[in-house]
């Protein structure tokens, strides 16, 4: 810098170092005017399908800008890099607020009377997670840990015609909350300086809390009642996030055990067949 004069360089491979060209000039009017050549080296010297002239047009001559931009032709070309800018913030660890809306179903089964087995349909709901990920510093940033405490809650009721049960019908309720902890890795895919794809897989520890399944008659008098055990399960999410800030997210879950502590006679597998997932990072 001389005279508060920025000089930015650039070299290619098997080339000379080159000045990127840029001037402020006063005009005959007395304006200030500006050379911009260097958006023409630029487009002249550093090909990639993804560069359009908007893109060169709306390069500032800013040292953030010309990284930025530089960083997309060595992604666009698979080129190895080091970015040796000083980083304000040190993106090894994100906090992530992320609602969503889930559709699930359960299923009861008992082997010995089809009376009792009862399907709940698939239901839309919606729950929130506050995602901890945890950034591991090889392989160019591309791997995380992530830990996502979520709460989430199914409710549903269903009335079954029966014939041997006084007043004919079988009303079937689940009440069914809980916090779920995934915990797994993350893989990301950069697409450029701005955005990327990422696919995780994690395993899903269900702490349920003051859950039940109870069957009664029509008049309210009590069948059976259940207190749900919940048991764990896998998850799979592929999402896109944007400027590191804001994110979507698909993910299903494999099925779920919630009777755990009864005999093989009964079972009840949960279901999340699809989460939509938004997020907001807060840092």
């Amino acid at each position: 810098m001389e005279n508060n004069l920025k000089r930015y360089f650039y070299k290619k491979e098997n080339s000379n170092i080159e000045q990127l060209i840029y001037k402020k000039y006063k005009t005959s009017s007395a304006k200030i005017g500006e050379n911009n050549r260097f958006r023409h080296q630029l487009w002249l010297d550093l090909k990639c399908p993804d560069f359009n002239s908007n893109k060169l047009e709306a390069l500032d001559y800013e040292k953030n800008e010309l990284v930025s931009f530089f960083i997309d032709y060595n992604r666009c070309h698979n080129q190895e890099f080091a970015n040796y800018s000083k980083k304000t913030k040190k993106d090894f660890f994100n906090l992530t607020i992320r609602p969503r809306l889930n559709n699930s179903s359960l299923q009861i089964q008992n082997s010995k009377s089809e009376a009792r087995s009862v399907n709940f349909e698939n239901k839309f709901g919606p729950s929130i997670g506050v995602e901890a990920e945890f950034i591991l510093p090889f392989n160019k940033n591309k791997w995380a840990i992530i830990l996502e405490p979520t709460y989430r809650a199914f409710k549903a009721e269903r009335v079954k015609p029966v014939n041997n049960l006084t007043g004919g019908e079988l009303v079937a309720n689940v009440d069914y909350s809980s916090i779920e902890l995934p915990i797994g890795l993350r893989y990301y895919l950069f697409l450029n300086n701005h955005s990327k794809f990422f696919v995780d897989a994690t395993y899903v520890v269900d702490f349920d809390s003051n859950s039940f399944i109870e069957y009664t008659r029509n008049d309210g008098s009590m069948v059976k009642t259940f207190d749900i055990n919940s048991g764990s399960n896998l998850a799979f999410g592929l999402g896109y996030k944007l400027n590191n800030k804001y994110s979507v997210e698909a993910r299903y879950q494999t099925t779920r055990q919630l009777l755990g502590n009864y005999d093989l006679n009964w079972s009840a597998e949960f279901n999340t067949s699809i989460s939509i997932i938004l997020g907001y990072s807060l840092f």
